[in-house]
This record gives structure tokens, C-alpha cells and sequence, in this order.
């Protein structure tokens, strides 16, 4: 029995797969990237500008009082206060974006696309969350297999290929979907208020929920029950379904109601957003639909 853990390290890890069944993932995590840089546009110079909230001096004082090495947070757009510099950062980072969506450029743009994801996310460090780790680790493992192209000559997707980069770019996104939803469970467990079935009220009533109110939720504790508990019992259910070949349409299913509850329930849109985009690793239609007309012809 021991002996057979290499191997099937080795088969979960290297199997060959489609690069046709990363094309949905890698074009909506790009897409979630582009809104993502779009979302900045409209705040540039009350937050970069010299006379800005993070001004690039008052920014370098919070990092020496951070006691935080400056290099930890390389950025071209230390260089200047000019409105220009990050409002060209932010067009740019929307066309790479959107030529990783298509496809076009393959392994250069993504990388190039994560390395403008990363420089921006260490310009505006205290104005991050959740989404920027996440999307950061998801362009990487698209780099390992961008996928096939959105268009080929004839005017559709690329043919496709089997290859062990493109599974173990699957896997890699499937884990780290799983591993993010697992992190959020545990801490939800880890408070009191969740076994209390008072979660989904605290994020009420801390105005978080674009889903929920405190009107809305004021004189019901059965409801407010029910709500903190579901959102437990579905992580549940997604994290244990996802992983079961039979019940993967139904886990599936669960994991967008997840995403959901963390965009709208949770206020977290755009980490909503980017669950759903890596969720669509674990959908294998391309990669069936190739074997069917693989099988015709």
C-alpha cells in the first residue's frame, strides 16, 4: 500500500489533461483581474496622487513604521506622485487582462500580467484583502499551461492537446480553491459567533452584507439561525462534494452559492468572483466534449 503513494502522487499531480479545460478558467480569472485593475481607475488621485491619501512619501513612512523593508514591496510606481504613472499602470494591466483571456501571448502576457497584479498590489498594500494573494497564485499556475487559444484560424478554439503541464495546472487551482474555502470554514468555526448562529447578523449589522440588513434580520433569531448555519453546512457540503467524481455537478452548484455568500453576503465581490473563476477548474466539459468528437472522428 505504501508503495503505491508515489504513484499516485504522481497520477493526481502529472495525469495529462486537455488544455481546452483551462480556457474558462484562465479567461475568468483574467476577467476578474481586469475588473479588479478597472475598480482603481476612478480613485487614482485621491489614493496615489501627491496630495493623496497614500502618497508615495507618507506611504514610505508607514512602511519604516511598519518596521517593513521597502524591498518587500518593489514597484515601479514608487518612482513618482504623477496621476499618470498609475492611472497608465491600470489601462495597461486591463489590456494585458484582457490578451490573457483570448489567450494571445500565451506564458509572456500572463507573466507580464502577474508581475503588474503583484506591483500594484505592493503599491497599495493597505488596501488589500483577500482577493489580491489569490489572484496573484492563480495567474502563477496559469503560467505552468496558459490553455489553448479562444480563436484559432477558422475562427474557434484552438485544437487541443493532452499535457501534464495542463493537469497539474488544473490541480494546482483546484487545491488552492479548496484550501481557500477550507481556510474560511476554520476560522468561521474558530468564533463563537458562527456556532451561535450569529454570523450572518454581525455581518449585518457591521454594514457588510450586500445580501442582508439588520431591518431585515431585527425580531427574526430562527431566520438569523438558519442563515449562519447554512453558510457552515454549505462550505461543508462544497468542499466534501467537489472532491467526489458522481457529485461534482451538485459540489459544483454548492461552490457558486459559496462564492455568493462571500460576495454578497460576506461583501466580498470580487473574491467571490475570483472563487467562481477558479471553480471552473474542477469542470471537465472541454476535455469530454474533445473525446466525443475525438471518438466520432
Amino acid at each position: 500500500m505504501i508503495s503505491n503513494i508515489p504513484r499516485d502522487w504522481n497520477r493526481f499531480w502529472f495525469s495529462p489533461r486537455s488544455t481546452n479545460s483551462l480556457v474558462y478558467p484562465r479567461m475568468a480569472i483574467c476577467c476578474v483581474s481586469a475588473v479588479w485593475f478597472a475598480s482603481f481607475i476612478g480613485s487614482v488621485s485621491a489614493w496615489f496622487g501627491s496630495e493623496g491619501l497614500l502618497s508615495t512619501d507618507l506611504s514610505r513612512q508607514l512602511l519604516l513604521f511598519d518596521q517593513v523593508s521597502f524591498w518587500q514591496h518593489w514597484s515601479p510606481l514608487w518612482l513618482s506622485d504623477n496621476n499618470l504613472l498609475p492611472l497608465a499602470w491600470l489601462v495597461v494591466g486591463l489590456l494585458l487582462s484582457v490578451l490573457g483571456a483570448a489567450g494571445i501571448g500565451g506564458r509572456g502576457v500572463l507573466l507580464l500580467l502577474l508581475l503588474w497584479v503583484i506591483a500594484w498590489s505592493h503599491r497599495m498594500v493597505w488596501l488589500q484583502g483577500s482577493v489580491e494573494p489569490a489572484l496573484s497564485a492563480a495567474l502563477a499556475y496559469l503560467i505552468v499551461e496558459p490553455g489553448s487559444k479562444l480563436w484559432g484560424r477558422g475562427g474557434s478554439l484552438t485544437r487541443t492537446k493532452s499535457t501534464w503541464q495542463a493537469g497539474l495546472a488544473l490541480r494546482l487551482l483546484q487545491t488552492h480553491w479548496w484550501l481557500l474555502v477550507a481556510a474560511g470554514l476554520m476560522m468561521q468555526l474558530a468564533n463563537l459567533i458562527w456556532w451561535r448562529g450569529e454570523g450572518v447578523w454581525w455581518l449585518a449589522s457591521a454594514d457588510r452584507s450586500h445580501l442582508f440588513s439588520i431591518a431585515m434580520l431585527r425580531g427574526h433569531p430562527s431566520l438569523t439561525n438558519f442563515l449562519s448555519h447554512a453558510v457552515i453546512v454549505a462550505e461543508m457540503l462544497a468542499l466534501w462534494l467537489v472532491i467526489i467524481p458522481s457529485a461534482r455537478p451538485i459540489g459544483l452548484l454548492i461552490g457558486l452559492i459559496v462564492a455568493g455568500i462571500y460576495g454578497l453576503v460576506a461583501d466580498q465581490l470580487l473574491y467571490g468572483a475570483l472563487l467562481s473563476a477558479m471553480l471552473l477548474s474542477f469542470v471537465n466539459r472541454a476535455e469530454r466534449v474533445t473525446k466525443t468528437v475525438g471518438s466520432q472522428t
